[in-house]
């Protein structure tokens, strides 16, 4: 049985980062072209016939969206494209590529032509691959709910390689079209999702395939997972990395990244609380020998801002902090009384009505102060020149940036203000 290797998912050029050195590429890349060089002889040494490719195993946008510059990419290139080559090399049939919705086509048409007959980029046709039909659904990839029209879809065969999302709890592609196709197809293979999993939707011979190795784009895998408050024991998992092979049956072969991949949740009603969790976690993790190869994200509720989060978590400079997403916590809203008003109003109801009564952008700084300055907690507290103080400072942290104080020029234009709130 001729034995098929598939892979998915590895976003090299998202590594790529605007370097000041144009020779030089960040930690972060260079551990992203060590794991790549690694898991190819994993999957040479299996010795497989043919390579399949199922979509953003390149990029052509940063993580920030950004297009990646020339001058970014041709630092990871040249390696990426030798380990094509080297891959290609080893099998009998060579390497069939399909885009994501991350791909470029340019990048796939450039690497088929350097490469030669043994590359082949396949948009939206079938393939003979080992005596097998393997058909190319090339993405068709939107935000939140879309639908494939049926004139696009494929007719019946053996098997389907496609990229775009499983609807499993987020908004995707219509189940029908997935339940569709796997009436069509005997075997369907879907790349995007990040995750191995068999049956997803209840479909039997539908297969959502993993990520190759670590990236920016993590989509919630994970290695190591600490929880805040909490005893701080991690949750530990075997690595989600890797690549399926198909030898008869599909079969997940597992690969083990250099890094530690290490996702924080902290659940704070402050954000102290948030910043303490994040020293007590942080700590434990320069204990490690291993912390200069560990990889962070970082879950915070209690917090309006990264920066809150990212400016303690930068202190800790051996350990590459990847991402950190925050949500201010949702309090329970206490009635405020408002003098010179005829009647009680809640504070999520003022919250309402002044939000509703203001223009973008001047919307999002007002959404900022509700969350963290017009607090059921800080309306609540007799007022002194303290808790004004705290207030007003507060609140320039808040909107200077909104308003034209680069994060850079922040603190120091925060430091000018000062001697004019001792004046007042």
């Amino acid at each position: 049985m001729c034995k098929i290797a598939i892979l998915s998912d590895a976003h090299l050029l998202i590594q790529a980062e605007r370097y000041k050195d144009e020779n030089t590429r960040s930690p972060r890349g260079e551990l992203s072209l060590q794991n790549f060089n690694r898991v190819i002889s994993q999957i040479i040494a299996e010795e497989p016939q043919a390579i399949i490719l199922a979509g953003d195993m390149f990029d052509e946008r940063e993580k920030g969206g950004e297009l990646i510059a020339d001058s970014e990419a041709a630092k990871y290139w040249p390696e990426i494209r030798s380990e094509i080559k080297r891959l290609m090399s080893s099998t009998k049939y060579g390497i069939y590529a399909l885009r994501g919705n991350h791909d470029s086509a340019s990048v796939l048409k450039e690497l088929q032509d350097f490469l030669g007959d043994g590359f082949q980029f396949v948009r939206d046709e079938a393939r003979e691959i080992c005596g097998r039909q393997v058909y190319f659904l090339e993405t068709r990839y939107r935000q939140g709910n879309y639908r494939i029209p049926d004139e696009e879809l494929p007719g019946e065969g053996e098997i389907l390689i496609m990229h775009e999302t499983i609807p499993r709890g987020i908004p995707g592609l219509e189940q029908e079209i997935f339940q569709k196709l796997g009436q069509r197809f005997v075997m369907v293979l879907n790349g995007h999702m990040h995750h191995y999993a068999h049956g997803p939707l209840d479909i039997d011979n539908l297969y959502s395939l993993p990520a190759l190795i670590p990236s920016r784009q993590l989509k919630n895998n994970f290695t190591v997972k600490y929880q805040w408050p909490g005893d701080l024991q991690p949750e530990v998992r075997n690595s989600p990395f890797g690549y399926v092979m198909l030898n008869g049956e599909l079969s997940f072969r597992r690969y083990t990244p250099i890094q530690s991949i290490v996702r924080m949740e902290i659940k704070g009603d402050t954000p102290a609380d948030v910043i303490s969790g994040v020293d007590e976690i942080y700590s434990r993790l320069m204990e490690r020998e291993d912390r200069n190869n560990i990889w962070v994200w970082i879950s915070a509720e209690g917090v309006s801002f990264k920066d809150t989060v990212a400016r303690e978590a930068n202190k800790y400079l051996e350990i590459n902090t990847m991402d950190i997403d925050v949500r201010a916590k949702k309090d329970t809203r206490k009635p405020a009384e408002l003098k010179g008003m005829d009647k009680i109003i809640s504070l999520s109801d003022l919250q309402a009505k002044v939000l509703s009564s203001m223009p973008w952008p001047d919307r999002e700084v007002a959404q900022k102060v509700f969350d963290e300055i017009f607090t059921a907690s800080n309306l609540s507290k007799r007022p002194d020149s303290n808790l004004s103080r705290y207030l007003f400072q507060r609140l320039l942290e808040l909107s200077a940036t909104d308003y034209g104080v680069s994060q850079e020029n922040l603190p120091g234009f925060l430091q000018k203000v000062e001697p004019l709130w001792k004046k007042r």
